[in-house]
């Protein structure tokens, strides 16, 4: 009797297992619906029906990997063959996220390295936690916050504090500083993470961000804005900067770069050149070229920014959220802009006569060397910054600086008040541009009135009428 009780007993243990098992399966299934309804990819064949069938149901990639790297991912490391190993090696080597780690690391990235979807609203950190692994954005967006205390509801409250976006990686402070987490991690979007366990992350990226991180510091010591900054605050920066280089002749920073918003760059080696430029028109008098200044073409800002963020991925929340009043801005902008035509568009809507040219001057108006600041805020008006060399910028998000326990004493706005009376305006820039094309053609002038009276009449200039320093350099450059 015990004995078939006992056999009774482990079919119904076997049966629940069963159903856990499925149910779990069709939990996977559900939580990961939005990479497996992707199909693998199919060759076409010879029958017309099936490929046409194919071609239906084929759907478009999403994210940075095929359904087969996935599942390849999803393997235990013990599991995955060397031909695997090979064929994640290959698509590491292609990702933003793992470009800053050598080649060595992402070689064995290749047998560790797990992936993991999250759909919008899932807590992947939270503050105070003990970590467990580090995490690689692919695709989505991940909102971080903090706690903060507030005084008037007397709780700590989450404060969004900057996102994550493909290409970035968090998670690495607790790690770096043995720590608990620091801040909390939500998932704003459909995301896709790649994550690495701690045992793995000591063992093959610690050390790289480890330098990494020490160079960061050291980049920001060397300037004397942040002597009296906390290591916390030293810490938070180090999280949010990034350090970016640029070759000769390289755009820095523009009005199409959004430099007017996001960043202030710090220049830690090399010279920037400031580039202006003036749009004029141009008529001709007589014999001489007049020109006049043209206005700026001002537009509506908050338009321009909402058309920016509307060509993200994640344009269907952001116009969810969006005032209803920049929802008809923005469609009545995009209406013009598909109304106006090409010859109204080159030439700027402005109207030029027969006899009037636009032209654009460009004008090197000075340069920003080791140790300067810009972008806090300053009038950069038809502005762009250009590297005169090799240069290197540390970028500090400009919300994050001027929160009030990094603005001690408003530094960053007088820095700004001091930058807009250094560097001239376009007015200025364009009254002495006036005067020196005049000077040219007064020099052209006269350098031609005396060649053509040197026929006429004897030069009375001899050696003694020359500067002695004129003449000393003159005998030294013939030795």
């Amino acid at each position: 009797m015990s004995a078939k009780r006992k056999a009774d007993e482990e079919k119904l243990r076997h049966r629940r297992m069963v159903r856990f098992r499925l149910r779990c399966l069709i939990r996977t299934v559900i939580c990961n619906n939005y990479w497996l309804s992707e199909l693998p990819k199919q060759e076409l064949g010879e029958n017309t029906r099936r490929n046409i069938a194919i071609i239906t149901r084929r759907k478009g990639r999403k994210g940075l990997l095929t359904i087969m790297e996935k599942a390849i991912m999803n393997q235990d490391a013990a599991d995955r063959t060397p031909a695997q190993r090979a064929q994640l090696c290959a698509v590491f080597d292609k990702l933003d996220c793992l470009a800053r780690f050598p080649a060595e690391a992402r070689e064995e990235l290749a047998s560790c390295a797990r992936y993991q979807y999250l759909d919008p609203g899932r807590m992947v950190l939270r503050e105070g936690h003990e970590p467990h692994a580090v995490y690689f954005v692919l695709n989505g967006e991940i909102t971080v916050s903090r706690l903060w205390w507030d005084p008037v509801y007397k709780r700590h409250v989450d404060v969004p504090c900057g996102v994550r976006v493909p290409g970035e990686m968090f998670g690495e402070i607790a790690f770096l500083y043995d720590c608990p987490r620091t801040a909390t991690c939500t998932t704003a979007t459909d995301t896709e993470l790649l994550y690495v366990f701690r045992e793995d992350f000591g063992r093959i990226l610690e050390g790289t961000l480890r330098l990494q991180w020490e160079l960061m510091q050291e980049a920001i010591r060397r300037f004397q804005y942040f002597d009296h900054w906390s290591e916390e605050q030293i810490r938070e920066c180090c999280i949010l900067a990034k350090v970016n280089r640029y070759e000769p002749q390289q755009q820095i920073a523009g009005a199409d770069t959004g430099f007017n918003t996001e960043y202030a760059y710090f220049v830690l080696s090399g010279q920037c050149m400031i580039l202006q430029c003036l749009k004029v028109k141009k008529k001709r008098r007589g014999q001489r070229d007049c020109f006049r200044l043209l206005p700026i073409e001002t537009g509506n800002i908050q338009v321009q920014i909402a058309e920016r963020l509307m060509k993200r991925r994640d344009s269907d929340v952001l116009e969810s959220v969006m005032p209803a009043k920049l929802k008809e801005s923005l469609a009545a902008s995009r209406m013009d802009d598909r109304l106006e035509g090409c010859e109204s568009r080159n030439s700027g809507g402005l109207e030029l006569s027969p006899e009037e040219t636009l032209e654009h001057i460009f004008l090197d108006v000075g340069s920003f060397s080791c140790g300067s600041v810009f972008g806090l805020g300053e009038k950069f008006e038809d502005r762009t910054i250009v590297a005169r060399n090799h240069v290197q910028c540390m970028l500090i998000p400009r919300y994050w600086l001027f929160m009030k326990n990094q603005n001690t004493g408003n530094v960053w706005q007088r820095i700004k008040m001091y930058l807009e009376l250094a560097i001239p305006d376009r007015e200025k820039l364009f009254k002495q541009y006036l005067t020196d094309l005049n000077w040219m053609v007064y020099r052209k002038r006269v350098v031609k009135e005396v060649i053509q009276r040197q026929g006429r009449h004897s030069n009375r200039t001899r050696l003694a009428d020359v500067p002695l320093m004129c003449r000393v350099e003159q005998n030294g450059q013939r030795k």
